[in-house]
């Protein structure tokens, strides 16, 4: 028992004087350059000495403008970024740098005595960071993670990141200043120029992040690392910077995120999904075990084990097959979350992963041509599409691929049959329909039912079709009805009277009754299916789908 005490009273020790230590900040030094600017030639190999002398406590970014003169190589390989952060800093003039978020100056003036003084300062926040590259070295990923061991109270923190190329060596001079070498050069911000938001952060608190890049106008891959800093973005207040590192130690051994879903869907009527999940291991221990329960609302609809092998910084995409949540209660708007309950059989060690995911009930096409407008992008032969009854998984309509690239193709789809359909738009270059700026739009008269073209290789959305004239169309959406699906007892919340008719998918009549505000309806006694709910006030119609479980 006494060796029990001991060791726990040095754990907590530890972990006490984590929480209140304090760290070596490392010093973050951004720059604004240019080849088209004499001055600049003068300034950077003073600045570039400056620099490596303090390679163990500063990071530097430069940042090349396109003034005095257009034409600088290295701006006109990323010039949205730059500009994002000459606009930030309010910079008019080469060569400037801001040293420590707030110093604004001349680069000339950037002194030894300056970072030594910016180094002073404690910071409240550890940070950890390592790179990789893919089989292909045509990909970079940055792993980025920090620990805050006090509290920092700011609610506008901006994680920054930057890939930099830190050497860069023309044969001859690329602008009319002279240089030829240049340092330090940022290549693209992550995952954009305004950064990530963090959240106000209490002593113990932790994030961590992977970002990717496909590479683009790099004139060395081995010359590639990224650098990363903690910003206040209002008041420019550095916390912390960090550089990447190949022997980088996590901060946990258990600790995984799901960091995104992929082929979900926005509206959904069939009551599944299938989607891709992908987690991230940001733990030193391998992860070669999974468990992830998956909830509709507060209903626990599945219990997903998975068993693999996921290194430290790297990402799995798992699919698991469809996910059925046809018990859970659904309605107007909904919430799946999926949750990380073990790594290797136990739990996760700062605080389970969880991924939350929204999606609205299907709307409903009453007896209309429903229109499919395509505007091609820059590989129009790679777009299909399909229209599939979900209750069979009959392929009912289809199209494509297309010849022109940025022609708007309109196809007209007309359905037979009252059913739940899905709609996917697939891409075989898996970058949607982003490239040229394509777009498609699904719409019924003035009704859009799914539109966009940021996807991967396809994107899908459901709607519910009725052949039913005698239904009408939405005409407000005041009404709520749950829960949906039921077992027969549903509540009708409307304001003031209303007729409330109810129609099988054949179109008739199955049930009707007056009711007044909040309403209890039993349609217990009819069959397990899906029903169109009309409910008819003086203003007009509303209609609902609605499916009872039996």
């Amino acid at each position: 028992m006494k060796k029990f005490l001991s060791l726990l009273t040095l754990s907590l020790i530890i972990g006490i004087g984590f929480i209140n230590a304090q760290n070596q900040r490392t010093v973050v030094l951004e720059c604004f350059t240019s080849t088209t600017c004499g001055p600049c030639a003068s300034a950077n190999p003073a600045l570039d000495n400056l620099i490596n002398n303090n390679a163990d406590k500063l990071i530097a970014i430069k940042y090349h403008v396109n003034w005095p003169a257009a034409g600088d190589p290295m701006n006109l390989h990323n010039p949205g970024d730059v500009s994002s952060k000459v606009s930030y800093y309010s910079i008019n003039a080469v060569p400037y740098s801001v040293g420590d978020g707030t110093w604004v100056g001349n680069s000339g003036s950037v002194s030894q005595a300056l970072v030594n003084q910016w180094a002073a300062v404690d910071s409240p926040i550890d940070m950890r960071m390592t790179h990789y590259f893919n089989a292909a070295q045509d990909t970079m990923f940055v792993v980025v993670m920090g620990r805050a061991t006090s509290a920092i109270n700011s609610n506008n923190l901006k994680l920054n990141i930057s890939v930099i190329e830190k050497t860069m060596e023309y044969a001859t001079a690329p602008g009319s200043n002279g240089e030829r070498v240049f340092h330090n050069v940022m290549k693209k911000l992550l995952p954009n120029a305004s950064g990530t938001s963090i959240a106000a952060m209490e002593a113990g608190d932790y994030f961590a992040y992977e970002y990717s890049w496909a590479l683009a106008n790099v004139m060395n891959v081995s010359e590639l690392t990224a650098v990363a800093w903690l910003q206040d973005s209002s008041t420019k207040q550095m916390f912390q910077g960090c550089k990447s590192s190949d022997d980088i130690q996590p901060f946990f051994a258990k600790q995984a995120k799901i960091s995104k879903l992929d082929h979900t869907m926005k509206t959904i009527c069939s009551s599944s999904v299938n989607p891709d999940i992908y987690v991230t291991n940001f733990g030193s221990e391998t992860i070669n075990s999974l468990g992830i329960n998956v909830t509709v609302n507060g209903t626990s609809v599945a219990d997903l084990t998975w068993q693999g092998n996921i290194a430290f910084g790297k990402t799995a995409k798992i699919n698991f097959g469809e996910l059925n949540f046809a018990d859970a209660e659904t309605s107007e708007n909904n919430e799946m979350i999926l949750e990380i309950t073990q790594i290797n059989g136990a739990a996760d060690e700062y605080t389970p992963g969880t991924y939350r995911y929204t999606f609205e009930e299907a709307p409903i096409v009453v007896n209309k041509t429903i229109k499919l407008t395509i505007r091609t992008d820059d590989d129009p032969q790679n777009i299909t599409w399909d229209v599939v009854k979900t209750s069979n998984g009959e392929v009912v309509l289809a199209g494509g691929p297309y010849e022109e690239p940025h022609k708007n193709y309109t196809e007209n789809i007309e359905l037979a049959d009252d059913d739940c359909y899905r709609f996917t738009i697939y891409d075989a270059g898996g970058n949607g329909l982003q490239g040229g700026n394509g777009l498609y739009g699904l719409k019924v008269g003035s009704q859009t039912i799914a539109s966009g073209n940021n996807f991967t290789d396809k994107e899908s959305n459901e709607f519910y079709f009725t052949k039913n004239d005698g239904v009408a169309e939405n005409i407000d959406n005041d009404a709520h009805i749950y829960p949906n699906p039921s077992n027969g007892l549903i509540t009708v919340d409307v304001e003031g009277m209303n007729v409330l008719t109810v129609y099988n998918t054949a179109g008739q009549m199955v049930y009707n009754q007056s009711i007044n505000d909040k309403t209890t309806v039993d349609l217990s006694k009819l069959e397990k299916g899906t029903y169109l709910m009309v409910l008819t006030a003086n203003d007009g119609k509303n209609t609902k789908q609605v499916i009872v479980l039996q």
